[in-house]
């Protein structure tokens, strides 16, 4: 995947009573343009615009573990970078969020600077271009006129 040609998009699903707006806001500031929802459901609609998740997994109306799974069987999303960012902290959610397929697990309290830096590494390592699978070559080769 080429560098990115305009500001990453973050998809912030975070519940309202969370800290959203602080999280939102900082990241605009810092040049990322972010979609909120503040559930899976409506989250799910945009997903594919987004350059990498952020995800509480205590979602209203569902749990963030599913939505997880949907994301990396879902085609669009099976390779977009997808941080939990939770104060459901306990290593028994660490291990159930990480077993369903993120990358990576933040508690909460989490200053805004180290989920900016976390964003940032997963957009540049996304824009790294993945080794292509090389294919045994033939042993022997011939040309077709050759017997």
């Amino acid at each position: 995947m080429p560098p990115l040609s305009r500001p990453p998009v973050v998809l912030l699903v975070q519940p309202p009573h969370d800290d959203r707006a602080m999280y939102t806001e900082y990241l605009r500031l810092n040049h990322l343009t972010v979609l909120c929802s503040e559930d899976a459901a409506t989250a799910m609609a945009l997903v594919e615009s987004a350059d990498v998740i952020v995800t509480e997994i205590r979602l209203p109306g569902g749990d963030g573990i599913q939505f997880i799974q949907r994301l990396r069987a879902s085609v669009g999303t099976t390779e977009t970078p997808i941080i939990v960012l939770t104060a459901s902290a306990w290593g028994s959610e660490q291990d159930r969020a990480e077993a369903a397929g993120c990358d990576l697990f933040l508690a909460k309290p989490c200053v805004p600077e180290m989920l900016l830096a976390e964003v940032q590494r997963a957009v540049a390592q996304r824009s790294i271009p993945k080794p292509r699978p090389v294919s045994a070559a033939p042993l022997e080769r011939r040309h077709p006129r050759e017997k």
